[in-house]
């Protein structure tokens, strides 16, 4: 039967279900042998594809998807009425001996070629028929083995050996074209479905997690970003037509957006899943090779490949590399990728951007915030204050969209930060496998020491603790920490807090509120909070930030349709929406002339006339007056075109 996750560069699903039946009508197998569909042989009728002349190729894949669509013992009848070519008239004889030799072909080559599906245990042809072919590939009649490329803790000799098959596997991906391999992304979408209390158990093993956290980010919004590029890979994607001046009248413009062959990804360790797939998945979707770096601290060791091996992704597509970061980093980057992309902190990227200055590679960096709420006094403050605990203690406040400064109006601060206290004491912190709990523990114990520092540092320079304050600071069950009194001494106001830390600030004014979100310099996301949505927005649109929710919380990347991204401490570029896919994309333009005996204004030669009239003709271009300018630009524009061939023909005097 055919894999239902095969997708064929050649054959729709549609004529790879018509081979599929046709197979089992020619070969339907014995009690020894196996049936053409049961091998799973079709799965590399690509191998055979690849070599047929355009011609040929179109007539398989006519006959097979009328095949498709046709009883079993049409197509048995068909094939008797090939056997028996010789007694129609010459023309429909010739017709039916060709479809005879396209149809045996296209089944009995892959079936006799001993070629099988992977996972396949039946009885192989060979096998059945005791023959078994000796093939010599060198001088001394031994098969070549390739060695596997080490992925584990490489060597720059095992780097240049990646860099090698993702140079070999670009060309084929970008063949592929886009709606091909949306296949192969919808396959994907099928198998995490299939695997999704697999893939949970995986991510609360790596990251501790709670598992409504991991399924509503990592499950949920991967799944999301794959509908996402289902619906507009294809569009964004396509050739597109610009506009062209008048002055180029008679030309056409275009735009390409083409593959830039391999990216480097490199990614966190606090959405491990989701900052695996989703990149991964906007490079492949250009047409790039992928080779995907994830943290150390969370690896899920095997685990991207698997579910992308699942999906029907060929070797070397995209290869995940593991091991501690530094090393292996920077042999990453000497590899010369063609783009890379990090998702991390600001040491890291700096280093990263650094060493490819060496090599100009273009790099996009991600690298935190330290996300300001601001909410105003005409508020719902019982939903203003859920937002802000949801906000901040998500994945235990392991997140670079975290909101790590509440700023409240002055009238409301009181009231708001007594409901924020009740309602964070309610919080239930575990290690749950049922969903029933809010946070987790902290994932890594470097993170859980960063925080102790800062919560030590706070207490010292008399910041005070409105919950949490008796935590340990050795736990990693890093409880939820409301602090109020926070200066800009310490660290908590000045570093970004990769934990349950929540500081809490008041102010008076629009123009203060503004001034406090804008210190320090991060600039990844915010949010702004107040029922009169035109200030909502007239803040919103003075915070220097990459991404604002209004009225909600870490909520533009719920849209796959926006960018993200941040600016100053928080890095540059965009991933995700429109300008994601440009992330990974050569943006081609390109100008298409028809190839005349026409000669160009510009070119030379130059004489004081073409001076004169080009001059008059720039004037009526771009002087006042829409109608009178149309005019003298096209009585202008005819004097030169006259002029230039007049010059052409004689040349200069």
């Amino acid at each position: 039967m055919i894999d239902k996750m095969m997708i064929s560069k050649y054959f729709s699903k549609s004529q790879l279900k018509g081979l599929l039946k046709t197979g089992d009508v020619i070969l339907p197998g014995t009690n020894v042998s196996p049936s053409f569909s049961s091998t799973g042989c079709i799965n590399h009728i690509d191998r055979m594809a690849k070599y047929l002349s355009p011609d040929d190729l179109n007539g398989l894949q006519m006959v097979f998807f009328v095949l498709r669509w046709m009883p079993k013992w049409v197509i048995t009848l068909l094939l008797k009425l090939c056997s028996h070519s010789n007694s129609f008239p010459s023309f429909i004889g010739a017709g039916l001996r060709m479809l005879e030799i396209g149809l045996k072909g296209a089944t009995l080559s892959p079936y006799y070629a001993n070629l099988t599906a992977s996972g396949y245990e039946g009885n192989k042809v060979y096998d059945v028929i005791g023959w078994h072919p000796k093939f010599f590939v060198n001088e001394d009649g031994m098969p070549v083995k390739q060695t596997p490329v080490n992925l584990d803790s490489p060597t720059s000799e095992d780097v240049e050996k990646i860099y090698k098959v993702a140079r070999e596997s670009g060309p084929e991906i970008r063949d592929w074209g886009v709606k091909k391999r949306l296949q192969f992304i919808s396959n994907l979408k099928a198998v995490i479905l299939k695997n999704q209390e697999y893939i949970l158990d995986r991510l609360q093993a790596d990251t501790k997690k709670s598992r409504f956290d991991a399924i509503t980010a990592e499950i949920f919004g991967v799944l999301d970003f794959l509908d996402y590029l289902e619906k507009n890979a294809v569009k964004i994607l396509s050739d597109r037509k610009v506009p062209t001046p008048f002055a180029l009248m008679g030309k056409k413009s275009k735009v390409y957006f083409e593959p830039l062959g391999t990216a480097l990804l490199i990614s966190p360790w606090n959405y491990p899943f989701y900052q695996a797939i989703v990149p991964i998945c906007q490079a492949f979707i250009v047409g790039n090779a992928v080779v995907f770096k994830p943290s150390s601290d969370t690896p899920l060791k095997g685990l991207v490949e698997d579910m992308l091996s699942q999906a029907g992704f060929l070797p070397g597509w995209v290869q995940v590399v593991y091991g501690k970061g530094g090393k292996i980093g920077n042999a990453l980057v000497d590899g010369k990728p063609d783009k890379i992309f990090l998702i991390g902190s600001q040491t890291v990227g700096k280093l990263i951007m650094e060493r490819a200055a060496k090599y100009l590679i273009p790099v996009e960096l991600e690298l935190g915030g330290k996300d300001p709420m601001v909410v105003f006094e005409d508020v719902n403050i019982d939903r203003a204050v859920a937002g802000a605990i949801w906000g901040a203690f998500t994945t235990t406040g392991q997140s670079c969209t975290s909101v790590e400064r509440l700023f409240v109006q002055d009238s409301i601060y009181e009231q708001f930060k007594q409901n924020l206290i009740k309602e964070t004491l309610k919080l239930v912190q575990a290690t749950d496998d049922d969903g029933n709990a809010d946070i987790g523990p902290m994932t890594t114990r470097g993170q859980v020491e960063a925080i102790a520092a800062q919560v030590a540092d706070a207490k010292e320079k008399g910041a005070v603790f409105l919950t949490g304050g008796d935590w340990d600071g050795r736990s990693e069950f890093v409880p939820p920490m409301i602090v109020e009194g926070v200066t800009s001494e310490m660290l908590i106001d000045r570093e970004e807090n990769f934990g349950p830390l929540l500081p809490i600030y008041t102010f008076s004014s629009e123009a203060e509120a503004i001034d406090l979100a804008n210190d320090p310099e991060y600039g990844l996301s915010a949010s702004v909070w107040s029922q009169d949505l035109k200030r909502a927005d007239r803040v919103a649109r003075r915070i220097y930030t990459g991404n604002v929710s209004i009225n909600n919380v870490m909520l533009t990347e719920g849209n796959h349709a926006l960018p993200f991204g941040g600016v100053q401490k928080s890095g540059f570029g965009r991933y995700k929406g429109e300008f994601g896919f440009y992330a990974f994309a050569n943006i081609k333009a390109v100008l298409i002339d028809q190839n005349s005996a026409k000669m160009e204004a510009n070119w030379f030669p130059y004489t004081a006339k073409k001076y004169r009239i080009f001059s008059d003709l720039t004037r009526a271009l771009y002087s006042p007056g829409r109608i009178s300018g149309l005019i003298k630009s096209a009585f202008y524009g005819l004097k030169l075109e006259t002029y230039v061939k007049k010059l052409a023909k004689k040349g200069r005097k």
